[in-house]
């Protein structure tokens, strides 16, 4: 009665199906529940993405593209590896070639949209870092010519005269536009202190773009160890 009631219990659990897992097979060579001529309908391929068909894509497009190859890179890789032990030929040993392919120039395409976006950001902060620097100079000279003037102003003492007043009048213009060339400045400093900092963001260990960083080193120890002749798979 109580090995009953374990079964019942047990029974009634519900668990959670592991998702996802199953995508590194399914469809495959290696899936038992698919019939084979589905498998061989599958396995038919055609040329791999040319550039500039990747290049009108959008980042999410490409994004997904190359996640949707790295989950057939992983499918054909364990092909290949079952094939190896069996000692048959790989079936379609051209597909991961031409996933690598497509990989590679989806790697490349956003590659080349980060450096053209950096090209046009620094174009921009240098033209900042030129109007901060004419600012700057004029900035300067006005604090230099209101030291002076203040200085002229001390000298003169309690003595009133029309060169005091006229001075005077300078420094209140010069203290005005003082403020503004502050004002402006501001930003322009903000802007233009990445070229003194760098972003972390390009960076190669903060890369945010899809895959590996090494996407060509496909060689892993733990499968390959018992390989006693070299072969060349695609």
């Amino acid at each position: 009665m109580h090995f009953a009631r374990c079964l019942l219990s047990r029974s009634s659990i519900t668990t959670t199906p592991r998702h996802g897992i199953d995508q590194l097979w399914k469809g495959g060579y290696l899936d038992p529940y698919t019939p084979f001529s589905t498998k061989e309908r599958l396995s038919k391929s055609g040329l791999s993405w040319p550039t500039f068909l990747l290049r009108r894509k959008s980042f999410d497009d490409l994004r997904s593209l190359y996640f949707a190859c790295l989950k057939e890179k992983n499918l054909l890789l364990g092909e290949r590896w079952a094939s190896y032990q069996q000692g048959a030929r790989v079936p379609q040993y051209g597909r991961l070639k031409k996933v690598r392919l497509t990989m590679k120039r989806i790697l490349g395409v956003i590659t080349r949209r980060e450096i053209h976006q950096q090209c046009i950001q620094a174009k921009s902060i240098l033209a900042a870092q030129e109007e901060k620097e004419k600012h700057e100079t004029r900035l300067f000279q006005l604090k230099e010519l209101q030291k002076d003037l203040l200085h002229k102003v001390k000298r003169m003492g309690a003595t009133e005269s029309l060169a005091k007043v006229g001075w005077q009048n300078d420094l209140c213009g010069i203290a005005s536009e003082i403020e503004d060339l502050e004002l402006k400045i501001a930003p322009l400093r903000k802007e233009t202190l990445q070229l003194r900092t760098p972003n972390w963001r390009y960076e190669r260990k903060y890369s945010d773009l899809p895959g590996r960083i090494t996407w060509d080193k496909d060689y892993i120890p733990a499968l390959r160890k018992n390989m006693r002749s070299k072969s060349k798979f695609y």
